[in-house]
């Protein structure tokens, strides 16, 4: 580790965030030579070793620490002793191996790795980088999991907008399996590794399904933004929902969705449409479902798309409650990561008082557990779910 170069730091290291601001870099200790992505040696403003960490003195995450041992090595026996703990927290504690074949196996810094998804998806584990140093390691990740998980396909990716924002590629490899197939609750699911959003599974509902799938039984339900059908499947095969629609403008999504409930013989009827618009079909025509579910990407991906989040969040609530049945329930959701629980439930509550409608929150809830959140690492806590009886008032 001494041919590391070394970078100090601006002063002491107080915070247990792997994450260190490009402002906190002491600009003279930056080596002229090193790629933005470069494993260094870090330490603090009075020479005391921090740790090892991946340096991009380019972009507003500067350092991203990987370990506050100095002396360990960053190799395949790093990333799979990582990838061992994770994996019992996963099959041991929570059981997951008991609801299906899908879970999250890393989620980057609660679980120890800074910029580092992984799912296991079926026969499939599924990599996403969100950071540029990460991909320098391709090789060592895909031989720890390839060891922990003989047999299964190792797909890696890069996240779409950190790879822009740092400026890296990760090439498919030509025998990546495209799709694959998860069970989650006894439900099947079509996985679109190529073209899917995210991992190409949203994990991180499993256990909102889950608990939706409880309060729908003998009830009418509409899930916009439906994706390939997660919600709308669960409330029909495990529900038993009188009547099941989904919704998403993404065509792909809704060929899968389709697909899908021909895998789980359900019926459920999938209609590529733009939620506002089909939201204002629903009033003009008086449907009123029993259970709305608003489950829309990520609106406010960093602080300057707040404001315009939190307004498209509340337009979307708006006239979700103008079209849910009077005494029906509400699921609504937001993924970004901006917004806060309490900045959501704002919207919640100013949304409900423009339609007159009164909310009986049931549920507040977040990710599944195999999605868990560092204490000290706020952006790990990113889901909202909110459950509501609406009644006018």
């Amino acid at each position: 580790m001494s041919a590391l170069p070394t970078v100090r730091l601006k002063g002491r290291l107080n915070s247990p965030h792997p994450w260190v601001w490009r402002t906190r870099l002491e600009a003279s200790s930056l080596p002229r030579r090193a790629e933005p992505g470069a494993l260094v040696r870090v330490v603090d403003g009075a020479g005391e070793p921090v740790g090892l960490g991946l340096l991009h003195p380019h972009v507003s995450i500067g350092l991203r620490l990987l370990t506050r041992d100095p002396a360990e090595a960053i190799d395949a026996a790093f990333f799979r002793r990582r990838f061992e703990a994770a994996r019992r927290l996963r099959e041991d504690v929570l059981r997951l191996g008991e609801v299906g074949d899908a879970y999250r196996l890393m989620h980057g810094e609660a679980d120890g790795i800074s910029g580092l998804v992984v799912d296991v998806l079926g026969e499939v584990v599924r990599v996403d980088l969100f950071a540029r140093g990460l991909a320098r390691f391709q090789d060592e990740l895909r031989a720890a999991l390839e060891a922990l998980y003989p047999g299964k396909s190792v797909v890696v990716r890069a996240d779409a907008h950190s790879a822009d924002v740092e400026g890296f590629r990760v090439r498919p490899r030509p025998d990546d399996p495209t799709r694959t197939e998860v069970t989650e609750h006894g439900v099947r699911f079509e996985v679109d590794l190529r073209e899917g959003h995210k991992t190409g599974f949203f994990l991180d509902q499993r256990e909102n399904r889950d608990f939706l799938a409880r309060l729908v039984r003998g009830r009418s339900l509409l899930d916009v933004h439906c994706y390939t059908g997660g919600f709308s499947l669960h409330a029909a095969v495990r529900g038993e929902a009188r009547q099941v629609v989904g919704v998403d403008i993404d065509e792909k999504a809704i060929a899968v969705a389709k697909r899908n409930a021909k895998r789980n013989q359900a019926r459920v009827r999938f209609v590529r449409a733009d939620a506002f618009p089909y939201l204002r079909d629903c009033l003009r025509r008086g449907e009123r479902p029993e259970v709305l579910v608003l489950d829309p990407p990520k609106l406010a991906r960093g602080r300057k798309e707040r404001a315009e989040g939190l307004r498209v969040y509340g337009d979307l609530n708006r006239l979700g409650l103008e079209v849910v049945a009077e005494g029906g329930l509400l699921l609504t959701c937001s993924c970004s990561g901006a917004v806060s629980e309490e900045d959501f439930l704002d919207v919640l509550r100013r949304s409900a008082a423009r339609t007159r409608k009164e909310l009986t929150v049931l549920r507040v809830a977040g990710a599944a557990a195999d999605h868990p959140v560092g204490l000290h690492v706020p952006e790990t806590r990113y889901l909202k779910a909110v459950f509501a009886r609406v009644r006018s008032l």
